[in-house]
């Protein structure tokens, strides 16, 4: 999830530190976490570190802002996909079945590494006692949640005022969905091709039973979206 930064001089040494962190506060945590652990982990000094953060939560909240850009930017890249694919001609009709798939699909393509749903837990336990890391984890659930919708509304094809439950509704109930089954595949111990299963499970599962509550589709038919391909481990092809 988190992506570094490119760059030479000061740019590599900040995202050295900032790599080292998403590691460091994924394993044992924000509170435990030491400026002189994350530092040893990235190979430099603590000058090195005070040269580029003045605390260890001014690199924390910094960190949530590079994860939350790499979320964002993989959002809008599902975004277009799927655009792409609801103007491919000659799709069949959308049913229940179909845009229960287009949403198990968005989760897969959304499943993070055991380190980055780690990472987010730790971020929403910060969140809970601290308002500036509270509003930071707001406006990446949010927007998020904004580009969920969108692909559903996209992929789906029906009105949203026809629908029982809202789409934003059902982007909510999913990424819902989605964080509990992460975070209990992580405590289970799975790997990665393990979490994206039990993800990709329990989210077709909350699709299917919310989906009862859609209408069906009308006669003249909506274009269902064939998803964009992926590999083994629910990576979509670029």
């Amino acid at each position: 999830m988190y992506e570094s930064i490119e760059g030479s001089g000061r740019e590599a040494t900040r995202a050295r530190l900032l790599r080292a962190a998403y590691e460091v506060f994924a394993e044992v945590g924000l509170d435990k976490a030491t400026v002189e652990t994350i530092c040893a982990r990235a190979r430099f000094s603590r000058g090195a570190f005070y040269s580029n953060f003045r605390t260890k939560d001014e690199l924390f909240l910094e960190l949530i802002d590079h994860v939350s850009g790499a979320q964002i930017h993989k959002a809008e890249d599902l975004v277009r996909r799927w655009r792409a694919a609801a103007s491919a001609p000659g799709l069949p009709e959308t049913s229940a079945e179909s845009l229960a798939g287009v949403i198990q699909r968005i989760a897969v393509d959304a499943t993070q590494s055991r380190t980055g749903v780690i990472l987010m837990a730790e971020v929403r336990i910060r969140a809970m006692r601290d308002p500036e890391t509270a509003e930071a984890y707001r406006v990446l659930r949010e927007r998020t949640l904004a580009q969920v919708a969108e692909i559903i509304t996209v992929a789906a094809d029906i009105p949203a005022e026809t629908a029982r439950v809202a789409i934003p509704e059902l982007a909510r109930m999913a990424m819902e969905a989605w964080e509990a089954a992460a975070t209990e595949a992580v405590i289970a111990g799975l790997d990665e091709a393990g979490i994206a299963r039990a993800v990709s499970d329990r989210v077709e599962t909350v699709a299917r039973l919310t989906l009862e509550a859609w209408p069906s589709p009308p006669g003249r038919g909506h274009s269902s979206v064939a998803a964009p391909t992926s590999d083994a481990h629910g990576r979509s092809d670029p």
